[in-house]
């Protein structure tokens, strides 16, 4: 049998790195193990559990954050992707949307770092990017919904696959936070988090059509938001937020 030779590895600026189907990029960033710091991030969930609330009630706890702040993130981002291809001076634009709609202050520390994790990991994978470029510049670092936004422009991804990636990775993050926290059956809690993501399915095929920053939806989450603060202020915590 002759030797079996591997071809080199392909730089990041090849065109095998642009043409990456955009079904593989969202399978990608929805990856648990994406080196962009989620691994640190539990979406709410040691928060909402270090501030009372009961396992039981982490079903309805998923539910309750995809109909509020996931929303606002995925249609952030959807709005941001819709800027990078079209306007990208309109980025910053929908960043304030965003701001306006992420009252807490830790919650919007925990975006602007989960955006710098997956800037670092994007400008490799699409150096060509100039959007990417600007937003990796630019301080402080944008939230998770923009970059996302913009890594949707870069890789091809519709404005559906990413809506719908944000819902899941968030979703996602908080299931896997649970699992370190207390641990149960993977099976019962992956359960969860598509029943999660079904009850906003609808409302994500809208998310998908929006094309305006001030259309965002602005759905909140008091008890979130006080959690968050209380949690940014322990020494005691596994997670960032």
């Amino acid at each position: 049998m002759p030797p079996i030779r591997l071809s080199p590895a392909a730089p990041a600026s090849s065109p095998v790195a642009a043409a990456i189907p955009s079904s593989t990029v969202a399978m990608l960033l929805a990856d648990a193990r994406l080196p962009s710091g989620g691994h640190a991030h539990s979406a709410g969930m040691e928060p909402a559990l270090m501030g009372g609330a009961t396992l039981a009630e982490v079903p309805a706890l998923l539910v309750a954050r995809a109909t509020t702040t996931s929303l606002v993130e995925a249609g952030c981002a959807v709005v941001a992707r819709h800027a990078a291809l079209e306007d990208a001076g309109l980025l910053p634009v929908v960043e304030l949307e965003w701001a306006a709609r992420t009252p807490s202050p830790a919650q919007r520390d925990a975006a602007r770092a989960l955006g710098r994790g997956l800037l670092r990991l994007a400008t490799i994978v699409w150096p060509e990017s100039n959007v990417l470029a600007r937003l990796s510049a630019a301080r402080p670092y944008p939230p998770r919904a923009v970059v996302l936004g913009a890594i949707a422009a870069a890789s091809g991804m519709t404005a559906l696959d990413l809506a719908r990636l944000a819902v899941y990775d968030d979703a996602a993050s908080a299931a896997a936070a649970l699992l370190k926290l207390e641990p149960r059956d993977p099976a019962e809690v992956t359960a969860w988090v598509v029943r999660a993501c079904a009850a906003v399915d609808g409302d994500v095929q809208e998310l998908a059509t929006l094309t305006r920053p001030a259309d965002v939806p602005a759905a909140s989450a008091p008890q979130s938001e006080a959690w968050a603060e209380a949690h940014a202020r322990t020494t005691r915590r596994l997670f960032r937020a």
